[in-house]
């Protein structure tokens, strides 16, 4: 049994109750505000290691989240996107990690462009129990619950037998965007955050999406996923099998194999559209 001490109660096997919530909703609120405020007023570019970059905003975010919530929940284990040692596993299986993507989308969001998002999820051990997906500059708000998944409060499922069309909607990363044939008859889109581009595939009954295909780290992705599971969105890796958290992190975090969100009933069904 799980216990983090936190204001006078307590969450117990890693389940939140309604305070724990409108805790962790308030808090990506206040991050998306912070981080809107910079691409309103300006900010400092700097250039990492890998040549991607990071900007003050980044920094800034990653502490308010990481400050508010060690404060409440003392307890928890911490996996970010900045400064991080991607070298040791801080996943313990026995506990609660938040893993948090301060700003994913930095290159759109440098760009002074909405399609960015805060990204915050829960796992108990190597398991995703919560996730929360906010973009201000887009106005969406996604999260689950121990239920359902929401977008802005209202409930979200995803709906199957999507008809593939040219209106259809392929979401897809930069880094492996080859990786679409063009036998597929839609559009194939680059919005350029990884946790929107899977969260949205969770709301194609409006926007028509039939699948993202995503790589990169697993902070990229975290916030999204509990979403997905709650929302019907299914996860596998291109070679089909399902994503292993845990191998994951032993793996720097990066995730090695394509990670795939998609609403059909057949994976061979999205299969067909992709490089092997």
């Amino acid at each position: 049994m799980i216990m983090v001490k936190k204001l006078g109660w307590y969450i117990m096997s890693g389940i939140f109750g309604k305070h724990d919530f409108d805790f962790f909703l308030s808090i990506i609120e206040s991050a998306g505000e912070l981080a809107h405020s910079y691409q309103k007023k300006g900010f400092n570019i700097e250039e990492k290691a890998d040549s991607t970059i990071v900007t003050e905003a980044d920094f800034k975010v990653q502490e308010l989240i990481v400050e508010r919530i060690s404060s409440n929940y003392p307890d928890v284990n911490f996996v970010h996107e900045e400064n991080f040692d991607t070298s040791v596993n801080r996943i313990n299986p026995d506990t609660l990690t938040v893993i948090i993507d301060p700003i994913d989308g930095t290159s759109v969001f440098s760009m002074y462009l909405p399609m960015w998002c805060i990204s915050i999820g829960v796992f108990e051990g190597y398991n995703p129990l919560y996730g929360f997906v906010y973009s201000p500059g887009s106005g969406f708000l996604f999260y689950n619950d121990n239920d359902r998944a929401y977008l802005n409060g209202k409930e979200l499922e995803a709906v199957y037998g999507t008809r593939v069309n040219t209106e259809t909607s392929f979401f897809c990363a930069s880094e492996i965007s080859n990786m679409i044939l063009p036998e597929f008859p839609g559009k194939i889109r680059n919005l350029g955050s990884t946790a929107m581009h899977a969260c949205l595939t969770a709301d194609n009954a409006r926007n028509r999406s039939l699948a993202f295909i995503g790589q990169s780290y697993l902070w990229d992705w975290a916030g999204a996923i509990p979403v997905l599971l709650k929302a019907g969105v299914k996860l596998n890796h291109l070679n089909g099998e399902e994503p292993d958290y845990k191998k994951i992190a032993e793996n720097g975090y990066y995730i090695p194999e394509p990670l795939i969100a998609y609403t059909a009933e057949n994976f061979e069904d999205i299969k067909k559209y992709l490089k092997k």
